[in-house]
């Protein structure tokens, strides 16, 4: 065994103490419970388990114990095969990374309207994709084959990039759900509307703390804790994709039942901010303006998105 062992974890196995090598089975072993209870709550909610927003779920859901349990095959050697460890590895990253920032995409026209914007998000996640996710792949197959050392030194720095900035595409889009929740908060100030403001502070404190989270996962990469930054990685992404996935529920909940609200008892409502006009096609979705005599501040859903 010692002879795949390099001690850092980009090669091979790793020689830690028995409290790491504990810390990193709590980890998964939380990782991997979050992922059951994620996806319990999927299959209990989808009426429809068709679109985007589902499958994008699944995906960021399913990648994160494939990602946990390919570090654990590597680290602890239960599987010697590093090919076969980081194909494992790389197939659970990028589903797990990738797949929550199209989660976070597929519910953003919930709250921005701007298409432009929305179409710059997927540009973003797709130049990302490519930049981030297939380079350093490369790396760790060279760094974990029979001749590690010309890629050991680019592989470490390539990691440290890709965390960064997939962090910074996450920013991004959480900064944007930030800053549209907020322009809504000031449309709907005048008017008592006790539930979609909660819904909409509950929205800015999440993408807040992953903000949070963030910055703690580059506090581990940047201290070169990378074993343990890898197993943190899972859990904090499992934690993330729970917290989303409640959110953005509650928010389209809310649009929907706005929406059938003004459809049934009339109400007039303040004129639709600027902001949350003249709607684009959204994932082949047209989210249309409701008469002037029921319109809200939140956009409105058709019948394509009636089923969750």
């Amino acid at each position: 065994m010692a002879e795949d062992l390099s001690g850092d974890g980009y090669r091979g196995g790793i020689d830690v103490t028995l409290p790491v090598a504990m810390t990193m089975a709590a980890f998964t072993g939380i990782a991997v419970f979050n992922v059951l209870e994620i996806n319990v709550s999927i299959f209990t909610t989808f009426q429809r388990r068709t679109g985007l927003y589902f499958w994008s779920l699944l995906a960021a859901s399913w990648g994160i114990p494939i990602h946990a349990i390919g570090f654990l095959l590597k680290f602890f050697r239960l599987c010697r095969n590093d090919t076969v460890n980081v194909a494992v590895i790389t197939v659970g990253w990028v589903a797990m990374v990738t797949g929550q920032s199209v989660v976070l995409y597929s519910r953003l026209h919930l709250i921005l309207r701007d298409g432009n914007k929305i179409r710059w998000v997927l540009v973003l996640i797709i130049v990302d994709f490519f930049l981030f996710h297939i380079p350093p792949t490369v790396l760790n197959f060279g760094a974990n084959s029979t001749n590690p050392q010309p890629f050991l030194a680019p592989f470490a720095i390539y990691e440290k990039i890709q965390i960064t900035a997939f962090s910074i595409q996450e920013f991004i889009i959480s900064a944007l759900y930030i800053w549209e929740a907020r322009k809504m908060l000031q449309s709907i100030a005048r008017v008592k509307r006790e539930e979609a403001r909660g819904v909409l502070y509950h929205l800015i404190f999440v993408n807040v703390l992953i903000i949070v989270m963030d910055v703690t996962l580059l506090g581990t990469e940047y201290a070169n804790q990378y074993a343990i930054e890898t197993t943190y990685k899972s859990t904090l992404y499992s934690v993330k994709l729970k917290l989303e996935f409640a959110i953005l529920n509650r928010l389209r909940a809310l649009v929907k039942s706005q929406h059938k609200e003004s459809l049934s008892d009339g109400t007039p409502n303040p004129p639709i901010p600027s902001f949350v006009q003249d709607p684009p096609l959204v994932h082949g979705i047209e989210i249309k303006k409701k008469p002037e005599s029921s319109i809200s501040v939140f956009p409105t859903i058709t019948h394509e998105e009636e089923a969750v």
